[in-house]
């Protein structure tokens, strides 16, 4: 019995030091951990039957659980309350955005968004053709959307056929071979549609012409355009947003809204076609080296006579050339002029 009180003596003593030594750490420790930093009760040992040490051992092999560690008692990290809805921050801090009432100002406030420009599609065709009267009709369609501008260009080599177009004019036929040569296709046909002037396809129909104007339109800009009106006429100023590999023309396109024609001779005899955006002529203003800044005014006004009548419109071609030759490019804008 001696040998057994002795032995349990000095285990207690053990443990009374162990526990001080706990309780002298933990003093150091709260305060540098907010005050918050909790441990088991140390007591609770004492409660353990004394008989054996196994009742003292814990997880560890003889040593005391862990002391458990509370986060920092900030209403600014805890977690909301069920049911309690989200308060943003009022002021902006490093993590969050503060909440406002004012709207954002708008994009154009910052000249971020460019004026529209229109997909050009150009149609060349025919009044002695027979299989252009559908397509005259599809580029009609296409008249009212504001972001495409069709034009009707009018060739001549069809005129032996018995009727002579007359809007026909030997310049366009010449455009479509430079066209043509550009594509590396050894012949013209009518009618064809070409779309941004880079874009053709043989016959198309309405979606799949639909589907080389959305190509298009959301293809990104090579130039940008300022213009303003003046007393002189439409100053406009190009600048170049990516290396549009050469010179670039600037065409004044003349067209005429609507025309309708009754053939009386010809593989279309006895048929009225409309004919919309009808291309009356087409002028070279200047030839841009595409690497620096255009300013330029544009007066497209004059008098009114057979060949340019009183609804004739305007618009301003920018044009790429292909590189190392003359033959017709991109459309890289379409400025209409009224």
């Amino acid at each position: 019995m001696t040998s057994a009180t002795a032995s349990d003596d000095r285990y207690v003593l053990a443990m009374l030091q162990r526990l001080t030594t706990r309780s002298i750490l933990l003093a150091v420790i709260a305060p540098l951990m907010g005050g918050v930093a909790m441990a088991q009760d140390t007591m609770s040992a004492s409660s353990a039957p004394s008989s054996g040490r196994s009742g003292h051992e814990g997880a560890n092999g003889g040593f005391p659980a862990a002391p458990v560690i509370v986060a920092p008692n900030d209403a600014g990290r805890a977690a909301p309350a069920m049911g309690q809805a989200f308060a943003p921050p009022e002021t902006a801090t490093y993590n969050a955005f503060a909440a406002s009432d004012m709207a954002p100002p708008p994009m154009e406030n910052y000249d971020f968004a460019p004026p529209a420009l229109p997909v050009v599609v150009e149609l060349f065709t025919s009044q002695g053709c027979s299989s252009c009267p559908p397509a005259d009709a599809m580029l009609s369609n296409l008249a009212n959307q504001p972001d495409v501008l069709p034009l009707s260009y009018h060739v001549d080599y069809w005129d032996y056929l018995g009727w002579a177009d007359s809007f026909a004019r030997p310049e366009f036929t010449e455009r479509q071979e430079l066209y043509a040569r550009a594509s590396g296709e050894r012949s013209v046909y009518t009618p064809q549609l070409i779309v941004d002037g880079q874009d053709t396809a043989v016959a198309p129909g309405p979606s799949q012409l639909m589907g080389l104007i959305d190509a298009n339109r959301v293809s990104p800009a090579m130039v940008s355009v300022r213009r303003e009106s003046t007393e002189n006429g439409e100053t406009i100023e190009l600048m170049p947003l990516s290396d549009l590999g050469g010179s670039v023309d600037i065409l004044l396109v003349r067209y005429a809204p609507e025309r309708k024609v009754e053939v009386t001779a010809g593989e279309n005899r006895g048929r009225v076609v409309t004919y919309t955006n009808v291309v009356l002529s087409m002028d070279r203003l200047a030839e841009w080296d595409g690497a620096n800044p255009l300013r330029m005014t544009v007066n497209p006004d004059g008098a009114a006579d057979d060949q340019m009548p009183a609804d004739t419109r305007h618009v301003v071609l920018v044009q790429s050339d292909r590189r190392d030759s003359d033959h017709p490019g991109p459309i890289l804008a379409a400025i209409r002029l009224d």
